[in-house]
């Protein structure tokens, strides 16, 4: 029999106390291995594990800029007040006010103060500092946010990694093509962000010396312009561009800024001139408001693309871009890293699956529709052009869902990126490759064709580099094949982070930079890795022959008004 002795009351209470006061400690000291001190203030994050059950630490909705709100809407981002007390960074934070234009199902969304990024890190302490990989989300520049990328895959290696914010739609890109409003203020929000990565990212454990920006569609023509940009000089050290290059058809600036700003202004029943009235009207309109009227630049589908776009703003101490795109050189050599995947026109041409009406418009109506879809309306020889590409790609005069991918492709990321790279590769290491692996989740079941085998469409890369992507999820199980893509891509990304070489120990291939003037090379990542030339060199040869560059040329800005 087990005899119970008896405690002093005295006693008993003060092993309660010791108890809790051992309990309280332990918390507090778990508190404080998830606390980092910024220059603005403490943040406290909270622990998760990586899709490989590695531990590591995430921050989320960390400021790194004032709100841009009321005065400071449409002006450059200010650097972020500080706090007092503990932060608490333990939950997601708001996306910026957009019309989610590429999400079906959705609308008018976030918030206006939106300049947060989120910090994920496998160590606080390393013996050796981790490099950095900094996120730049696609969308074009239209929807989009930092929250849809968890890091699942990523911190599997040894890298922190930084996603961020940015200005979007008219909030971000509206330009009066003067002083007033400039524009580039979501490409501004980037750099921001990249200089309290170097003021702040070694507190996570991050190497601020050792900064590589990537980005996808959008934001892999954002890292592009942060290469030409004297803004962000001396900020990053390596660059990936995923499908997007400043170069595209719909990345590169075009003439009307003005005009697109005045329409928005009578559209919220603001003055239309002069540009100083017109934009502090602006700022006292609802943040929706203002978003709302992208829907009245679309005319036939999601044409014409993009009417808020980067900006030419002339020379000047906050100008993110002094000259068009085209007449710039890079302002920052760095090993760059950039490709296609082998479908992107799907992103327009799905949606011809589930509408056949799409077909027949452009069947019917194409003089009108081919140079308005494709950005090259307003330009003289638009007919010329027009009948090129039709006897091109459809000499039987059947336009196919397949035939009018590969035009897309082509007109809007293959021919660009061909040219952007044949423009850089003297400058420093370059590396292309071509997504052609089909795994199970492709975004083309987004737009169109459901389950229909279409090929590998634009962003499906992110589904191998990101987990619970908010287009479609891909958190649980993935196929053993689609996880063996994950491996392999997360590792030549990271390896490139690392050392500027994406297979810096050759294997499973040897990459080669491009040299050649002639065939580029090329990595064709597919269920395994093939080193080839002459990505889609007929098509991108066509494109080369066709009268296009001059038009895409941007007005200059104008005098002050």
């Amino acid at each position: 029999m087990i005899r119970l002795q008896s405690v002093p009351p005295a006693a008993a209470v003060a092993a309660v106390f010791l108890l809790l006061l051992m309990t309280a400690t332990g918390v507090d000291a778990e508190a404080d291995r998830r606390m980092v001190r910024t220059r603005q203030g403490a943040v406290r994050g909270t622990a998760k594990q990586s899709y490989h059950g590695r531990h590591f630490l995430a921050f989320y909705n960390i400021p790194f800029a004032q709100p841009p709100v009321g005065p400071l809407r449409f002006r450059s981002p200010q650097p972020p007040d500080a706090w007092p007390h503990i932060r608490d960074a333990t939950t997601l934070g708001p996306v910026c006010t957009q019309y989610a234009t590429f999400v079906p199902g959705r609308s008018l969304m976030g918030a206006e103060d939106c300049l947060y990024l989120n910090v994920f890190t496998p160590e606080l302490r390393p013996e050796e500092p981790f490099p950095v990989m900094f996120w730049i989300h696609g969308g074009g520049w239209i929807d989009g946010g930092s929250n849809s990328y968890e890091p699942d895959f990523l911190l599997n290696h040894d890298i922190v990694l930084v996603t961020i914010n940015y200005r979007l739609g008219p909030l971000g890109f509206l330009s009066t093509e003067d002083a007033a409003a400039p524009g580039n203020f979501g490409l501004k929000d980037q750099t921001a962000a990249l200089r309290w990565v170097r003021e702040n990212i070694a507190a996570f454990g991050g190497d601020p010396a050792s900064v590589t920006i990537f980005g996808e569609s959008a934001g892999g023509a954002s890292v592009h312009y942060h290469m030409l940009s004297p803004l962000s000089r001396g900020l990053f050290h390596r660059a990936i561009s995923q499908s997007g290059v400043s170069l595209n058809a719909w990345a590169v600036p075009r003439p009307g800024g003005l005009q697109k700003a005045q329409k928005v202004a009578a559209l919220v029943g603001c003055p239309t001139e002069p540009s100083a009235a017109l934009v502090d009207c602006l700022r006292s309109v609802d943040d929706y408001k203002i978003v709302n009227t992208t829907t009245q630049f679309t005319e036939w589908f999601f044409s014409p693309l993009l009417p808020f776009r980067p900006a030419v703003e002339g020379e000047g101490e906050e100008s993110f871009l002094p000259r068009h795109t085209l007449e710039l050189k890079p302002h920052t050599a760095v090993p760059w890293l950039t490709g296609v995947t082998s479908d992107e026109g799907l992103i327009f041409a799905a949606a011809c699956v589930d509408n056949k009406q799409l077909l027949e418009d452009l069947k019917h109506d194409g003089e009108r529709l081919f140079p308005l879809s494709l950005s090259y309306d307003g330009i003289p020889n638009a007919d010329f052009v027009t009948k090129k590409i039709k006897d091109f790609y459809f000499p039987d005069g059947d336009i196919s869902v397949k035939k009018l991918s590969d035009l897309y492709s082509d007109a809007f990321f293959t021919w660009s990126a061909d040219e952007a790279i044949r423009k850089y590769k003297d400058t420093a290491p370059v590396y292309y490759y071509l997504l052609s692996y089909k795994g199970k989740y492709r975004m083309s079941k987004a737009f169109g064709g459901g389950d229909l085998d279409l090929g590998v469409c634009h962003a499906d890369d992110i589904f191998y580099l990101f987990s619970n992507n908010s287009y479609l999820p891909t958190s649980g199980n993935m196929p053993k094949n689609d996880y063996e893509v994950v491996k392999t891509m997360t590792k030549l990304w990271t390896d490139f982070a690392k050392t500027g070489n994406p297979t810096p120990d050759n294997k499973p291939v040897h990459w080669p930079r491009v040299i050649s003037d002639e065939e580029l090379e090329y990595v064709d990542i597919g269920e395994k890795l093939q080193v080839k030339r002459g990505l889609f060199q007929e098509r991108v040869n066509f494109w080369k022959s066709l009268p296009l560059r001059e038009a895409t040329r941007s007005s200059q800005p104008r005098e002050d008004l």
